[in-house]
């Protein structure tokens, strides 16, 4: 009997101890935790005692502080991108108002003949419409935004419709004054898309080329398994910095300044997004002053 109670009695001490050491690490970890919370430090938590549930609380103290910090960069992140949205926002609807405003002030001239009048109310109609395109793209993009916003696919014939699209853009690329390189087959190229979705994209791509580049070239082909649409152009300005890890990002634009940049910024962003949708890939180049674009639909 006297065995059986030093044997508690050593098993109670050791259950004391143990208890009282779990106590002191527990606390260590709490203070280790709020000196975490409380400074921006790299420190990580460490423990005293290697026993296997030690080991993986602390495991997941890590993880959940780690996402938290993760979290925290991401909203950082989202806020600095939220406030150059309104900015850029601002600043590309103050353009055309303003010269909105010009013009119709213009137009209330009393000694105004017909010719200047007709000139202004062109003008002004222009001004509408690209007011008008830009809310719009703006509307497409928070659309594209909803992960539960679904594009309709059919079988897409898209030699024909990337022709069709090329022609619609006669008059553009005759302005440029130089003639263009287009490839496209002749025998029809069938992918599985969205007719809108598809010539919303190329329509987009072609503005971009248009009206940063010179020399445009258009080509589209069978590889394999793969469709593969390509526009590419020379810079107006050589010199111009593209980030091509950037150009499908919202309301980018090589022009920092954006003195002389037109249209939303938007454009390639929306093709971005659609060009997944469909469950193709898309991916920007720039060497030697020639930019790229290259979408890739499966055949």
């Amino acid at each position: 009997m006297l065995i059986v109670s030093v044997v508690l009695g050593i098993l109670l001490i050791i259950s004391v101890v143990i208890h009282i050491i779990y106590r002191r690490q527990v606390r260590d970890l709490g203070r280790q935790l709020e000196f975490i919370n409380s400074n921006k430090t790299e420190m990580i938590l460490t423990t005293d005692i290697s026993t296997h549930e030690l080991k993986e609380l602390t495991k997941q103290i890590v993880l959940l502080n780690d996402n938290l910090k993760n979290t925290e960069k991401k909203y950082a992140r989202q806020d600095v991108a939220l406030r150059e949205t309104i900015t850029n926002l601002s600043h590309d609807i103050r353009t055309p108002l303003t010269s909105l405003d010009g013009y119709f002030q213009l137009l209330a001239s009393k000694d105004l003949d017909q010719e200047k009048k007709e000139y202004y109310l062109s003008v002004i109609k222009n001004r509408i419409e690209s007011l008008n395109d830009m809310l719009n793209e703006l509307f497409t993009y928070a659309k594209l935004q909803d992960a539960n916003y679904e594009i309709e696919l059919s079988e897409l014939d898209v030699s024909a419709l990337t022709a069709d699209i090329l022609v619609s853009f006669y008059d553009d690329i005759a302005g440029k004054g130089k003639e263009p390189v287009i490839n496209l087959p002749e025998e029809p190229i069938v992918i599985l898309a969205n007719k809108e979705a598809y010539r919303r994209v190329v329509q987009n791509i072609i503005k971009n080329a248009l009206v940063h580049g010179r020399n445009l070239s258009v080509s589209l082909k069978k590889e394999e398994s793969q469709v593969v649409f390509e526009c590419s152009d020379a810079l107006l300005n050589p010199e111009t910095e593209v980030d091509t890890t950037k150009i499908f990002d919202r309301f980018y634009k090589a022009d920092k300044a954006r003195t002389n940049a037109k249209g939303s910024g938007l454009g390639l962003a929306i093709s971005k997004e659609l060009v997944e949708r469909m469950g193709g890939s898309i991916s920007a180049d720039c060497r030697d002053g020639v930019f790229s674009i290259c979408v890739v639909f499966l055949a």
